[in-house]
């Protein structure tokens, strides 16, 4: 079922069509997080869903760290969400273990399907300014409604800062 239900003779107003469209939420400024692998919710990639719904969402995450910091994320989502998310970018591995930039910059990646409260860790590029992209995405049902938000920290903790860079966005389309 397509949301929202049209009607025949349904009268079509500015706010039917409006109910339409995704909603994409936009990170204006770059945030820093350093000495923290508490994952803590970003303050502009968040979003309200609607009780007994479902939705379409994908992040867009752009990011820069050092290989000793690295970045994780994970969502909060409203109580009684169901569903999982897929997670897309760059490797923090290689084989053996040690996190490097080459399993970034070489080209190597992950990609995996988690819960939503599972932690994900992502390569760098060994830079703080030189940035990465993620891309977590999901189908969600919702039994109550709440807020949808990225969660991220530090995969490590260290004392050089891991950035959440402007240019990130949220994207939000309700299905049914």
């Amino acid at each position: 079922m397509r949301y929202p239900v049209i009607y025949a003779g349904q009268r079509v107003t500015g706010t039917l069509m409006s109910s339409m469209l995704p909603d994409i939420i936009t990170k204006n400024s770059t945030l820093t997080r350093a000495s923290t692998t508490t994952l803590t919710d970003d303050p502009d990639l968040v979003a309200t869903l609607d009780a007994n719904a479902f939705y379409h969402i994908v992040f867009y995450i752009h990011y820069a760290a050092l290989d000793v910091s690295q970045i994780q994320t994970a969502w909060t989502t409203p109580s009684g969400a169901s569903g999982v998310r897929s997670a897309s970018g760059a490797a923090w591995t290689l084989a053996g273990g040690a996190a490097t930039a080459a399993a970034a910059d070489g080209g190597y990646s992950r990609a995996g399907v988690h819960g939503y409260t599972t932690a994900v860790r992502y390569g760098t590029r060994n830079s703080a300014s030189n940035q990465c992209v993620a891309v977590e995405e999901s189908y969600l049902s919702t039994a109550s409604a709440g807020t949808l938000a990225l969660q991220w920290a530090q995969g490590v903790s260290n004392a050089s800062a891991t950035s959440l860079s402007a240019g990130s966005t949220l994207h939000v389309r309700r299905l049914a």
